[in-house]
């Protein structure tokens, strides 16, 4: 037996079945707030809180990371095979040396499960977006895909890092940084059709009230690709001239690669801060209808 609440009524079933979540769209009806209703006392958490959560936790555990890299193992995380002077870690550098590691895993462990559901759950509400232009569908399955790839490379270089195994830790790393700018770039597209559709019906409706929001998505996005391309820049720079202060340089926009991306990734959960996740219990979710 279970209690349910509809249209501000206490409803008992006792069917014998167990009402699992499930959602319920209508044409028509608005997108922009569920409802969510359980038995067994679940724990609600709001995504505004969730996201805060996992961005905060990702910026301050890379900042200090990076922190206790030069503060602890300066010299190792700084020297290069030219031998000059350098005045700030890789990422790479710093994750891979102890205490910075520990911090490091710690943050991957705490974000990596939280991350990895909220890629499954935006897939699923774009994906149904009745949305008819051409292409939509398809490019939500590479979306997918991408953030899946980065999601799973961040956790693989974070894990072997360059000191365990370079080569298995170079290609983690271009991997995630490809599944990154793939799905940064994808996300723009696909965020656009999706609000076109919704400007050509309902305007002010769902997760697409925010203004300008496609702007900061996309100007995330163009940050982190160029941060990136300057990088390596830097990079190559480094391992041909070997002069003084360059890994440095490179180092700096390493580190706006990954600010970028966290940011970015910020941007997106904001989307669905009118919405909740519960855990625990039997849940029944219907999106409301007014």
């Amino acid at each position: 037996m279970a209690q349910y609440t509809k249209n501000g009524k206490t409803v008992t079933a006792d069917d014998g079945k167990d009402h699992h979540l499930h959602s319920e769209y209508q044409p028509g009806k608005s997108w922009d707030t569920d409802e969510f209703v359980a038995s067994n006392s679940p724990i609600t958490v709001p995504y505004k809180y969730a996201g805060l959560f996992l961005t905060y936790t990702m910026l301050v555990g890379f900042g200090l990371s990076i922190m206790l890299a030069i503060i602890f193992r300066f010299e190792e995380t700084t020297y290069t095979h030219c031998r000059v002077a350098n005045y700030f870690p890789s990422t790479s550098a710093a994750i891979a040396t102890t205490p910075s590691a520990y911090v490091w895993r710690l943050v991957i462990c705490l974000c990596s499960l939280p991350r990895l559901l909220f890629v499954l759950y935006c897939y699923h509400f774009y994906i149904n977006v009745s949305c008819q232009l051409r292409y939509y569908r398809g490019l939500c399955h590479l979306c997918f895909i991408a953030e899946m790839l980065e999601n799973l490379s961040l956790i693989g270089l974070s894990c072997i890092s360059s000191d365990d195994n370079y080569d298995i830790h170079e290609i983690l790393f271009i991997s995630f940084q490809v599944g990154a700018m793939l799905h940064m770039i994808l996300m723009c597209i696909v965020f656009k059709m999706a609000t076109t559709r919704y400007d050509d019906v309902r305007s002010d409706t769902g997760i697409f009230k925010r203004k300008g929001a496609l702007q900061r998505k996309m100007f995330f996005c163009v940050m982190n690709i160029l941060a990136f391309l300057i990088s390596i820049y830097f990079f190559f720079r480094h391992q041909n001239r070997c002069e003084p202060g360059v890994y440095s340089l490179f180092a700096i926009f390493e580190y706006l690669v990954v600010l970028t991306n966290v940011l970015f990734h910020e941007d997106t959960w904001k989307d669905f801060s009118n919405r909740c996740i519960i855990y625990g219990g039997r849940a029944h979710n219907k999106l409301m209808t007014e």
